[in-house]
């Protein structure tokens, strides 16, 4: 594979990465919405109580905007994806163990809080891999194929929620989480973010065209078809891929 095949190759598996990790934070987002029955039932909550849960992560969410940010500027979008992500795997394996509901509300707290470092990061990592033109293609690619992560909590995790019980599905969600963690922090240990390769810029040829003289006036020798005295045949196949003026015959 190429230079350039390689760092293509790159790109898109960091994008595929980060994307991942978006869609398993929106995979944890809304989790408890589906297992609001269940919740119900373990904490001996009312349905006002569980409607609390999502105002509270959204909060959460909302109020993190702004230190997210900073955080992002200061460490990076890596660091930020893989501490996010933990974060929420650690709200998500307290909500496996908790049999309270004091415990319940801190671990949508942290799911909230890894949830807010996720979004802005992975839309970090697209402006500074993707070229400034497919920025924004990107961009929505990046927020509607995340959104799968809906379906990953209605179909898998509410089978495990179902089947083996509470512990087993948000115990597995708190590991698909750090699995994800675990990914993101090995691609791209090292390196400086690669744009794809442009196409180099054809120098425009001046040297038979353009006057050896200072000030811009006709080097001699131009008019009567003769090659300017500060040219050569050398430079003019450097600049523009030969003289057509020069021939051996001219002096």
């Amino acid at each position: 594979m190429t230079h350039d095949g390689s760092a293509m190759s790159r790109l898109w598996l960091i994008w595929v990465v980060g994307l991942a990790a978006y869609m398993v934070g929106v995979m944890q987002r809304t989790s408890f919405g589906v297992a609001g029955l269940d919740a119900a039932a373990r904490f001996d909550a009312s349905p006002a109580v569980l409607s609390g849960f999502v105002v509270l992560q959204l909060l959460v969410y909302a109020s993190l905007q702004v230190p997210a940010g900073v955080l992002l500027d200061r460490f990076g979008a890596r660091t930020l994806v893989v501490v996010g992500a933990l974060v929420m795997a650690a709200g998500q394996l307290l909500l496996a163990l908790a049999d309270r509901l004091p415990l319940a509300i801190a671990a949508r707290v942290l799911v909230g809080a890894g949830d807010a470092l996720t979004f802005i990061s992975v839309l970090a990592v697209v402006v500074a891999w993707f070229p400034a033109r497919r920025v924004p293609v990107m961009t929505q690619l990046t927020g509607l194929i995340g959104q799968l992560g809906q379906v990953l909590s209605a179909i898998p995790f509410a089978a495990l929620l179902h089947g083996p019980g509470w512990a087993t599905a948000f115990g597995s969600a708190a590991a698909l989480g750090v699995a994800v963690a675990l990914r993101c922090s090995r691609c791209c240990a090292t390196g400086r973010p690669v744009r794809p390769p442009r196409r180099p810029r054809r120098r425009r040829a001046r040297c038979c065209r353009a006057s050896s003289t200072p000030g811009g006036s006709p080097a001699p020798g131009w008019a009567s078809g003769r090659t300017p005295a500060r040219s050569s045949p050398a430079r003019c196949s450097r600049c523009c891929g030969g003289c057509p003026t020069w021939s051996p015959g001219k002096a």
